[in-house]
């Protein structure tokens, strides 16, 4: 891994769809635009075909059919003097109980047999830590960001409220009573809810409008015909170690925010975000809201000018990644030490390849 060597970026994605499309597909078809020599492949893809010798290589999610097959997927990106990051963006206890078995019946190799991983979160890095403690965090990012649109908040008798999280069984549950009250109480109101099933068997039907969990242009169209996006997060770990992006999405489309009690209350100052306490304030805040045209309109538009100062990263993103490149020998050994101790592989040498 000697030798001054131009980055060159390949991007491997594991499970494609709505979901990486803010973390991984937007990012770097940006840095393309920005001159970065950088490839992304969709799955099933050929190592010999898709990876070019010495290049840094941005996995994400893999799940190995074996742990030793992570081991060979690692050894033989660095005989070609590649470097591996994995692309992790939630806790474990935040997947599916089916891939959280999987994980575990590789021993995590995943996150521990590569270089380094690849984060969104501060505080998911720290989590991970034990398993593999190098972590690059990198915030998300939207691509596209529309024109501030008061209007809409001026305007039409019908008021909608987007919900529109997943894996949030028990914070949508703690809406429900509250929910069906305000329903009640306010004719004009229409819940727009997206892949909540335990939300849509408890509304009713005529006051709602459903919707599958959506391609990510069509999901932002949705959200971008809201007032409001409740985002409702109970306190602990799994939740601490998500990243603000619903918040940025629902800015961005000019959508007042209600949100926390977790997670949100760590954005910066100027973010001008309703927060809670608990999930059970959610709706009564929702509601003053509702009720000022006003509040939602100063607080849209404040925080749409914040959005637009985050978006200024990816001069960083560059710099930070030529700065992995130019220490991939010292990333290298440190992996290949800590390797050396570890349970299930063979005895690991910084000199086993002539790189």
């Amino acid at each position: 891994m000697d030798g001054h060597r131009p980055l060159q970026i390949e991007v491997l994605i594991n499970s494609p769809g709505p979901h990486d499309q803010v973390r991984v597909r937007d990012p770097f078809l940006a840095l393309q635009q920005l001159g970065v020599d950088c490839r992304i492949h969709e799955r099933p893809f050929r190592f010999n075909s898709c990876i070019r010798p010495h290049s840094l290589v941005i996995w994400q999610r893999p799940l190995p059919e074996s742990r030793q097959r992570q081991w060979e997927h690692l050894q033989w990106l660095r005989q070609r003097g590649c470097l591996l990051l994995t692309e992790w963006d939630d806790h474990l206890r935040l997947f599916p109980q089916k891939v959280q078995w999987e994980l575990a019946r590789l021993q995590l190799a995943p996150l521990e047999l590569c270089h380094g991983i690849h984060t969104s979160s501060s505080q998911l890095a720290e989590a991970l830590r034990q398993v593999n403690p190098v972590a690059l965090v990198l915030d998300n990012n939207l691509a596209e960001i529309p024109a501030l649109n008061l209007h809409k908040h001026s305007t039409g008798n019908k008021f909608r409220i987007f919900i529109g999280n997943q894996n949030r069984t028990q914070e949508h549950e703690e809406l429900i009573d509250q929910l069906l009250e305000w329903l009640k109480e306010d004719q004009n109101l229409q819940l727009v809810i997206v892949g909540s099933n335990e939300l849509i068997k408890k509304m009713p039907s005529e006051r709602i409008e459903t919707h599958t969990i959506q391609p990510y242009s069509s999901y932002r169209k949705l959200l971008q015909s809201c007032h409001i996006s409740l985002l409702p997060l109970n306190k602990n770990l799994a939740n601490r170690c998500k990243t603000p992006i619903k918040w940025l999405e629902s800015i961005a489309e000019s959508v007042a925010v209600v949100a926390g009690p977790e997670l949100y209350n760590r954005l910066p100052p100027g973010s001008n975000l309703q927060l809670v306490a608990n999930c059970k304030e959610i709706i009564p805040l929702a509601i003053k809201l509702r009720q000022n045209s006003e509040m939602i309109k100063n607080q849209v538009k404040a925080a749409h000018q914040q959005v637009w100062e985050w978006q200024d990263q990816f001069n960083l993103r560059i710099w930070l990644y030529e700065q992995i490149w130019k220490r991939r020998k010292a990333l290298d050994n440190k992996m290949l030490n800590r390797l050396a101790s570890c349970k299930g592989l063979p005895a690991t040498y910084s000199n086993e390849f002539k790189i």
